[in-house]
């Protein structure tokens, strides 16, 4: 369980004044929560829920405007443990499937402009004889995510546990530690743009699809899937891997993954039982059979593409499989043993420099420094000493990038550092240490590397990242660039929804590196046709990768590839690019 948060303006408790909201179970908390939400939604601020049952009886929204101003974005919902934190719906109110309505409406509206929106340790139950009810519609752009939340269905009618498919340009955003139980659908995805990625998702009692995509770029790693029903059905474009889906009684005449209207699938590691076969296609009943895939009850795919790679050199069909770590955690202190930057004499209005105070604040002693305002800083603050966790409340820290590299982090007793939860970190990181280095939920401009430790990326936005000889693990990982976005240089890189967006080279890879991408897409918004897509001299690359371009001007060149002194592209419409498959180079050293 999460201990509150110390006692600071950017962090709202809903259940004192105010607000005043109560977590008893009985108490109708409509009124009160609506208006904690109108009042501090898109302000960079937490609003936390402590252990209790928040009973509501109508839709709670995130409005598009707060006071005077559009709402961008940046809150975040935050309870204290998903198995002790509960909003949940009266029973009997929302009846009509055919007019659903929601327990929170994350809002959106006609722009891909809703940043850093984060929905965590939170149970939402919809009740019983709530037939039309929607435990979540969210909505984040860019950089946003659903983290360690369950959606149960108090009688399994609901229709849909997590929506994620009611406003276009959903995305990207990452789905993480999550359990949906009980309802018609559990998640469901549509609409062609942002990406989507989920990571440990678990389905469990849905009566008509566990997980229905209509159109969306999904990425999913470690599905667990049991029902009766469709595991998922899908269009659009679909990475599936470490997955284990479990049929029950009428899902013995079913297949656990439909796949409509040829999309595009790559699946790994994938176990189906109880079903009748893996995969059915609605427009080819033999599907199975023409795939050559095993039909019996008991089915497990180690790996399977539903469009041949390419490569401009002979190479072998499937992934790298590359090595994957999960993203490390360090413990998570009691607020009484935090640095606040404030207490050292930082200003959260960003109106003079802190630089100073938040140095003072990490040579405190203190294990997490905690950022509870915005921030300026001009001149380079340097993580050292036993800082493990940097935190903030969704706000920006070097706004104006006056600091050239914001942070620099370099040796110190802790082994891993966790930057997380900013709007932005100014203008770069700067690593020099060996430690492992953690970016989680924020917005970083550039990662610049001289170190050898291993990086993580989780639900992180950036301009550009070049590493040398490191291993980076990345989930939901989005590159907005017009020049090369990201450039692997001998070392191993493995990526988890991968969405870019504007013109230049996505993935730079060479000097023996491994790169591997499982999902995502490119958002070609610009000059798609001054750079090829790929460039790998002398290296490694698997990529399941594709592309939505609305401008009429996408990647001419997908692929330029040099082994030894020759080289050789890709052009579009050759092959049946994407997905992408190269092994110039066997091995590379740990």
């Amino acid at each position: 369980m999460l201990k509150p948060y110390p006692k600071v303006a950017s962090v709202i408790d809903v259940t004192l004044p105010p607000y005043s909201a109560k977590g008893d179970g009985v108490t109708d908390n409509t009124t009160a929560l609506q208006s904690a939400f109108n009042e501090n939604v898109g302000r960079h601020k937490i609003l936390y829920f402590p252990p209790g049952t928040y009973l509501i009886s109508a839709t709670l929204t995130w409005p598009k405007r707060w006071k005077d101003h559009e709402n961008w974005g940046f809150t975040t919902l935050q309870g204290a443990d998903e198995k002790t934190t509960t909003i949940r719906l009266k029973d009997g109110v929302f009846r009509d499937p055919a007019s659903p309505q929601t327990i929170l409406n994350c809002g959106g509206f006609g722009s891909a402009d809703w940043f850093h929106n984060h929905v965590r340790n939170l149970t939402f139950h919809t009740g019983a004889g709530n037939p039309g009810a929607v435990a979540l519609q969210f909505y984040a752009n860019n950089y946003g995510a659903v983290r360690d939340c369950r959606f149960i269905s108090g009688d399994g009618q609901g229709l849909v546990g997590l929506g994620l498919a009611h406003r276009d340009m959903n995305g990207p955003l990452l789905v993480k530690n999550v359990e949906v139980q009980g309802f018609r659908i559990g998640v469901r995805t549509g609409n062609a743009v942002n990406s989507q990625t989920f990571e440990n998702l678990t389905l469990t009692g849905q009566s008509e699809k566990g997980l229905q995509n209509e159109g969306q770029a999904i990425t999913i790693r470690g599905l667990k899937s049991d029902s009766a029903a469709t595991a998922v059905s899908s269009y659009g474009t679909l990475t599936l891997i470490d997955a284990t889906l479990t049929g029950r009684g009428a899902a013995s005449q079913l297949p656990a993954l439909v796949n409509f209207n040829g999309g595009r699938i790559f699946l790994r590691d994938v176990t189906a039982t109880g079903y009748k076969r893996l995969i059915g296609d609605v427009a080819t009943p033999d599907y199975a059979a023409a795939l050559r895939l095993p039909a019996e009850p008991q089915t497990k795919l180690l790996e399977y593409c539903s469009h041949a790679p390419t490569s401009p050199f002979p190479s072998p069909k499937t992934s790298l499989r590359l090595p994957v770590k999960e993203t490390p955690e360090v413990p998570w202190d009691d607020p009484k043993t935090w640095a606040t930057v404030d207490s050292f004499g930082a200003d959260p209005t960003a109106e003079r420099d802190s630089s100073s105070a938040i140095q003072k604040a990490i040579d405190s002693g203190a294990t997490t420094v905690f950022f509870p305002g915005f921030y300026r800083v001009t001149s380079t603050v340097i993580v050292r000493g036993k800082v493990r966790r940097l935190l903030g409340v969704g706000a920006h820290v070097d706004y104006t990038q006056q600091a050239k590299p914001t942070f620099r982090v370099t040796n110190g007793s802790a082994p891993i550092v966790i930057f997380e939860h900013f709007a932005s970190l100014g203008s770069a990181v700067e690593l020099a240490t060996k430690r492992t280095v953690v970016f989680k939920s924020l917005e970083v401009k550039t990662v610049t590397s001289k170190s050898v430790g291993d990086v993580f990326f989780e639900d992180v936005t950036t301009n550009a990242l070049h590493f040398r000889n490191q291993r980076v693990w990345a989930r939901q990982l989005n590159v907005e660039n017009e020049g090369t976005h990201l450039i692997n240089d001998g070392g191993s890189l493995w990526i988890l929804g991968y969405k870019t967006e504007r013109g230049g080279t996505l993935i730079e890879t060479k000097n023996g590196g491994k790169t591997e991408v499982l999902g995502g897409f490119s958002y070609t918004t610009t000059a798609g046709k001054l750079a090829p897509m790929f460039v790998n001299t002398n290296a490694s690359v698997y990529a399941f990768f594709g592309e939505v371009c609305y401008s009429g001007d996408p990647y001419a060149t997908l692929i330029q590839e040099t082994r030894g002194t020759q080289t050789k592209q890709i052009k579009r419409g050759q092959g049946t690019t994407l997905p992408y498959s190269s092994r110039a180079v066997e091995s590379l050293t740990d």
